[in-house]
Order: structure tokens, then sequence, then C-alpha cells
């Protein structure tokens, strides 16, 4: 007998049993399937419904905020009765005329009969049918049939935008009887651990958009919240936008503030430094270069090789903090400015600083730096510009000098390209421990790296909390040393969230019988003894590969033909059979490739799409990449080739 949708998603860890009961409480009032009263309520993402029924369905899926951007032409529309399209649940997208193929969306995409009376009504040879809410649907049927213009208003407000679950809406607890619980000795609770994810949720929410000024105004009054409407990640955008047009002028520095902040982030995060951090870091690439002479562009590496450079650095090193002084960056942001040009052994400016005395944002910023400026910039100081090989050499050969050892030899993985295969491999998804012992936490992280999984290491139950307001983890392993109180709350707030109800959450101490039981009722998936890192490590991989067969969400990976050869990189997304949607831009240049199993089955470029459009592509020797495992096509595939023998052919050529 088939399961019941319910038991598929508590065992695909997508909802507790407790929010499956709510559901089916919401079901008997409004009489709605069971999945759609799942996000009504908030306790369930419709990507992560849809993303499950697609696969069980052998389809694609179409979200709410999908439909109330796409375009469809009338033509399409005028294909299929508005009254049919109400009856049944269903939009029409795009035609191909030469397979007389029509794509729909539909509720029910494995109702064949449907399908059938649909192709006879329009015409049609073949319908292939994507997987939408009916909800969602009903929504694009009145905009784009009606012309409604605040059809998808209550959708992307709400639950199926991704936003918080309303205040009203009941939490599951997974059955502990400790929810209750208000305060702690550190003064957190479930309820504020809880208000925090909840804040960034609508803080997501609106940066994707869909944001109304009611919306706006909680963000302003919620406690704890950023000042103002900006938010971190809105003012990075900005200076990208900004600076990117400024560099546009420096041919030998164009992108090379965006590329330095990227590539630094990537490092940061792999250093484990919080949320908060990683914006300065980044806020800091982006200014690094400001109010500096043109001509010239100083680095670590450039100061070291030219004892005048390093004079003129020492004087200038302060002018993008005079140029934001009415701005009040970060402490952050002006520590990492003023010690970007100081050197390991003290041999630096301006201060001679040495060591961890160094801020570390500085350090990363600093390695990251010369990097590039040896590989890209021909003006440097050695007046020459370095293969990849010379420049990780000059790294090797530095490193506990010039740079900070820990520091280089992470940059040297980065630019090496191992980094990005695993993050590519992995579609973005990553481990995140959280311990605060350095020799446990340094123990766990090795033995998770050897499993080919990408991990993170943090040393604080804040660092917890930022991955998981920014549902930047797929497992989360958690040190009960973070205090037994503190995380049994961690556990019923993230159990109590629709975005992290279902991620597995492995604790790893030794507690008393009488605490382990807590501990699982409280959501914990696994309790593991931190004796044995090598089996906490195999069950880690265990919980990310379950995570992925039931279709846990991807992540947006980006770099660079730097970083990674683009043979490299058709061969790991041929190899890897990804699917998704490969973005391309080289200066104003842009085109993407869509993907299908490792095979391409779209391509678009300059204007052009279909095979001169990939030939294209394919000539291109020097291009950022954006690599996103979960974007959807929504035009009808026009190829069908290979990634793998496209690599080849590169190779060849």
């Amino acid at each position: 007998m088939a399961k019941r949708l319910g038991e598929r998603l508590i065992e695909a860890g997508l909802v507790t049993p407790g929010a499956v009961e709510q559901g089916l409480e919401h079901q008997k009032i409004t009489g709605h399937k069971l999945g759609d009263c799942l996000v009504e309520l908030g306790l369930l993402q419709e990507a992560a419904l849809l993303r499950l029924l697609a696969n069980e369905f052998q389809t694609r899926f179409v979200t709410a905020d999908k439909l109330a951007k796409v375009r469809i032409d009338t033509k399409v529309l005028d294909k299929l009765p508005v009254r049919l399209a109400e009856a049944q649940n269903v939009l029409p997208l795009a035609i191909d005329p030469e397979r007389k193929l029509l794509s729909v969306v539909a509720a029910e995409p494995q109702n064949k009969s449907l399908l059938d009376e649909i192709a006879l009504v329009t015409g049609m040879s073949e319908v292939y049918a994507y997987i939408g809410l009916r909800s969602a649907i009903s929504a694009a049927i009145r905009k784009h049939y009606y012309g409604d213009p605040t059809a998808f208003t209550s959708l992307l407000e709400g639950p199926h935008g991704g936003g918080p679950r309303r205040p009203d809406a009941p939490a599951s607890n997974n059955g502990s009887s400790e929810s209750g619980r208000s305060h702690t000795s550190t003064g957190r609770s479930p309820t504020s651990i809880q208000m925090r994810l909840e804040t960034d949720a609508r803080m997501r929410l609106q940066r994707a958009g869909s944001g109304t000024h009611v919306a706006r105004a909680t963000q302003r009054r919620e406690p704890g919240g950023p000042r103002g409407l900006i938010s971190d990640t809105d003012y990075v955008e900005t200076l990208s936008l900004m600076v990117g047009l400024m560099e546009q002028d420096r041919p030998r520095h164009r992108g090379h503030s965006a590329q330095l902040a990227r590539q630094a982030g990537i490092v940061g995060q792999r250093m484990g430094m919080p949320h908060k951090e990683l914006a300065a870091l980044s806020i800091a690439a982006y200014l690094h270069d400001l109010g500096k002479p043109a001509e010239r562009h100083f680095s670590l590496a450039s100061n070291a090789a030219n004892a005048e450079w390093k004079a003129q650095a020492k004087a200038c090193c302060r002018a993008p903090t005079k140029l934001f002084e009415t701005v009040h960056l970060p402490t952050q942001v002006n520590t990492i400015l003023a010690q970007l040009y100081e050197a390991w052994d003290g041999s630096g400016t301006p201060q001679g600083a040495k060591g961890e005395d160094i801020t570390l944002g500085a350090r990363i910023l600093a390695a990251v730096d010369s990097f590039l400026e040896l590989t890209k910039n021909p003006g440097n100081a050695h007046g020459k510009v370095f293969t990849k090989q010379q420049a990780l050499e000059h790294l090797r050969k530095h490193a506990g000098i010039l740079y900070d050892p820990v520091v280089a030899d992470i940059v040297g993985q980065l630019q090496s390209g191992e980094l990005l295969l695993h993050r590519i491999a992995s579609e973005g998804r990553q481990v995140l421990i959280a311990e605060p012992d350095e020799a446990t936490r340094s123990e766990l992280l090795e033995a998770v790296l050897k499993q080919e999984l990408v991990a993170h290491a943090l040393s604080t139950l804040d660092g917890a909390l930022d991955g998981l307001a920014r549902q930047d983890c797929d497992v989360l392993v958690v040190g009960l040393r973070l205090g037994q109180q503190e995380v049994l709350e961690l556990l019923e707030a993230t159990r109590a969230s629709p975005e992290s109800a279902g991620l597995p959450i492995a604790v790893v101490g030794e507690p008393d019988a009488q605490a382990r039981e807590r501990l699982l009722l409280a959501g914990a998936t696994a309790v593991l003894s931190p004796g044995d890192k090598a089996e906490v490590a195999r069950t880690v991989l265990a919980l990310f590969q379950d995570r992925v067969q039931h279709n846990g969400p991807g992540r947006v990976v980006r770099g660079s033909f730097d970083e990674l050869p683009p043979r490299d990189l058709l061969r790991t997304l041929g190899g890897g059979r990804k699917s998704g949607r490969l973005q391309l831009r080289h200066h104003t240049l842009e085109g993407y490739l869509h993907l299908e199993r490792g095979r391409v089955v779209y391509a678009s470029f300059g204007g052009h799409a279909g095979e001169p459009a990939l030939q294209a592509l394919l000539k291109l020797k020097q291009a950022d990449f954006l690599y996103d495992p979960d974007a959807l096509l929504l035009d009808m595939p026009q190829l069908d080739q290979d990634l793998e023998a496209l690599a080849g052919a590169l190779s060849a050529g």
C-alpha cells in the first residue's frame, strides 16, 4: 500500500508528526490537500513540498514566485480556454510549434486523462506538465487570464514566498515537554531564538522583492534587528554595483573588488567567521582601493617587493576610511582596512602589527588580494603576471612571513579549484560544526572533510544561529559543551521553524540517559559520542546523503575560470549528472546553459539560443560563473548534448 503524503514528508525529514496533525486539522476546515495546508500554515516550505512531489512524478516544479514573474504569450493563453484552466487548475506556459508540444503547470501532473483532454482541446501532439501548488496556479490564472496585478500579493507575503510562519499559527515542538520554558541562564529562550530565525526569514523575503511597507515597518521595529531598512546584504550588493561601475574604466582591475570579496568570503567562511564578520570582510574588500592612486594597486606582495610602494601604501592606507567617515562603517571594516598591509612577521605597514594582533579579516584580504594582484595585474611591483602555480608558490614560500600560514593554505586550496569542485559536487550544500573546544572542533572538521563534504567549523552558538537563519546549512553538528540547556532550546526553535524543521542535527557529547532522551525529544536526529570522530563523520555523511536523496535544496555556487578551468567545470557537472542553470559572464557578455542530468538542453547568449549560443559560450576563455542547481527552465528544450563530451572537446581543442 502506497504511503500517504504525511508519512512521506515525515520520512523525508521535511515536517514533524505534530505538523502533519495540524495540517490534517486545517484540512478538515478548508477541504484543501494536506500539502497545501502545511504550506498555508507555514509548517512546510512550498519549494520543499514541490521538490519531493516533482521527484516522485518525474517532472519539474514551478513555485509561486516563478509563476508571478513568468511572461506568457497571449497566443499560448488562447490555446487553453480559461474555463478549462480554472476547472482543472492548469495554466499553459509555452508552445513548441515544431514538436506541437504544450507545456503547462498543473496541480496533478500525473493525471494522464487530464493531459490527454488538454492535448485534444488544444490540438497539440504532446502535453508536458510541471507541478505547482493549487493556490499558486489559481493566482497565476487570475493574473495572466484576467490581468489581476494583485493576484500573488497574499501568497508572496506569506509562507508561500518563504516568509515566516504567521504569529497566530501554532508551532510544533516535536513532542517536547520543555517547549514552555521561557528563560535560561544566558538570557536565550526558544522564543528569542525562533524570533531571530523568523526575523532573518522576513528579511530574505523582502530582499526577494515581495516585501510590503507593512513588512518593512515590522522589520524596522523588530527587537535586535538592523537599524533602518538596508540589510548587510543589501549594502554589500550596492557597493558591488557601484565599485564595479568605477572599475570599468580600469582594464587591469575590472571586477577585481567583486572577485576579492567573493573569494575572501569563502576563505572566511571556511575559517568559521560569523555572518557579521563576513559582511564586514566583504565591505572592506569593496572599499579597499577607494581614494588610493589609480596608477598603482598596493598589496602585501607588491609592498614587500618595493620599499617605495610600501611607503606610499603607508601614506594612503587610511584613505577609504576617511572617505567614509560620515557613513559610520562597522568597527571591523575600519580595522581590516587599517591593517590590510600588515605582515604576519611584523614587517608590514603602517603599525608593524604581527601575528594574531592583525585582525583575521585583514589577514584573509591580504593573502587573497596578493594572489589576485600577482596573477591579474601586469603593473604589480614585480613587473610581470605570475602563473597560477608561481603565485601559489609565492603564498607557500611567504607563509609565516607575509601571510598567516593557515590563511595561505586555505587560499591555496581555493585557488587550486579544490574547494570549488567540492562545492559544485555538493550543489552548494554544506555541514556546519558548532563546538567551543578548539581541539575537538578541529578534529571533527578534519574527520568530516575526509568524507569529501563541504564543512565549516564555528566556535559559538551564534555561529550556528547565523547558519540556520541564512538557511546555509544541510547538516548541523552541535557540541554539548555549548551548554545542554542552550542546545535544547536551539533544537526546539529549529523544529518550530518551517525553514529548518527537517534539518538533520547531530549532537556530540556525553549526556546521561535522561538528558539524552530530552535531546531526542527536542528534535536531535542523533546523539553521538565525541570519542570516535570517525564514527561521527560517518553518521554526518549518512545524514547528508539522506537529505540529498530526499531532495534537500541546493544553493548557488559562484566561481570563475581562473579558479576552475571550463573543461574541469563541465566535466564536474557532467560526471555528477547535475541539473540546473550555469550562467557565464565576461564583462558585459552574459549567457547561460540549462542542464538536465548532465546534459545541455538549452543555451542562450547575446540574443541567440540553441546551438549558436552554445558554441559561443564554449569559446569563452575568461568568465565568472554562477551555478544554480534549483533553477527552472520554462523555455522548450532545444538541445541534447552530453557535458562530459563537450568537456572532452574543449580539452582536445
